[in-house]
């Protein structure tokens, strides 16, 4: 089976990792990829790259060149990544291959999304009305972690993009009864108006925000952490979550993205209801012993790693071809 990923996007980020892991496995036999130039040495290069630049969404040069490659590869499969690229391989009139799209996180158009052979969803709301034949395949946990032998309990430990969806406004909002102290792992334009926040609630003892840490380090953020804490007002995944609890460091959150079937309904929150988040927080941060998620861990270990998700994918990618 020969099968093209394509990405496009001028970041090496969430899509991008979630592309180059599914690629390094060994269970996909000689993948190739094409992506733009500008983070083409990012990936892996093992993996048979063709570099290409960032054109438009509605490039007709961008459009002629894709085209003239997919030709001379001749592909069983396209799997695009994202929203733009699912547009451009859909304007392209298709030889013999068919087109599977992976949708990352919410989208408020998806009308794109209609026109591949099939459609890939990281969690139910991802592809919620969208009109095609799709089916979900959840995020999986960082392949390269691996458990701790022995942990600590310093802190409370947030992770993501300092925006307003990640919701650390309403998370730093929750925290004023709460003893523990609580790190945010991320950077993004909302860190100025989150450190005013910590200043206005008489926190900045309590609330510390760490930028810029490489991923391949925060497994060492995780080991010291007593809980994480997901506040996002809406997710795609959340794959910090899956990270967390692979590494047996307990989890409460927001109910978003795959997290309702994860947690039990005790342990989330309403999304974007500062109320409902912080009536959680109170009743478990300073008292995380009492929180047995054991089978928990076990369960996102078996079900999350990213050989069962490969194995999902392939099935589809089977059942796409003989249809």
């Amino acid at each position: 089976m020969n099968t093209v990923h394509f990405v496009m996007s001028n970041a090496f980020a969430g899509i991008e990792q979630h592309v180059d892991e599914l690629l390094s496995n060994n269970l996909l036999k000689n993948p190739i990829l094409i992506c733009n130039e500008s983070i083409a040495n990012n990936f892996n290069q093992n993996i048979e790259i063709f570099k290409i630049k960032n054109y438009g969404r509605r490039s007709l040069i961008g459009k002629y060149q894709i085209k003239k490659l997919l030709t001379r590869i001749n592909p069983d499969i396209v799997h695009t990544h994202g929203a733009k690229t699912t547009a451009i391989i859909s304007r392209i009139k298709k030889n013999d291959y068919k087109h599977i799209a992976t949708v990352h996180g919410i989208k408020k158009n998806k009308s794109i999304f209609e026109k591949p052979d099939f459609v890939i969803g990281v969690s139910e709301i991802a592809i919620q009305d969208i009109k095609n034949n799709a089916e979900i395949v959840s995020n999986w946990w960082y392949p390269n972690l691996s458990k701790f032998q022995t942990k600590k309990h310093k802190y409370a430990l947030a992770i993501g993009r300092l925006e307003k969806i990640k919701g650390f406004d309403i998370l730093i909002s929750s925290w004023r009864n709460i003893d523990k102290k609580l790190l945010i792992i991320g950077s993004g334009k909302e860190k100025e108006n989150l450190m005013s926040l910590i200043e206005r609630y008489g926190l900045s003892k309590k609330i510390k925000i760490l930028e810029n840490i490489k991923r391949e380090d925060l497994k060492n953020y995780y080991k010291d952490a007593s809980v994480l804490v997901v506040s996002s007002r809406d997710e795609g995944g959340p794959r910090v979550a899956l990270e967390a609890l692979f590494l047996e460091v307990p989890v409460l959150s927001t109910n978003v993205g795959h997290m309702s079937n994860i947690l039990p309904q005790e342990l989330l929150a309403n999304k974007n209801d500062q109320k409902s988040l912080q009536k959680l927080l109170e009743k478990y941060v300073d008292n995380i012993d009492i929180l047995n998620q054991e089978a928990i861990f076990d369960f996102v270990t078996k079900e999350y790693s990213i050989e069962k998700k490969i194995n999902e994918i392939q099935k589809i990618y089977y059942s796409v071809l003989n249809s």
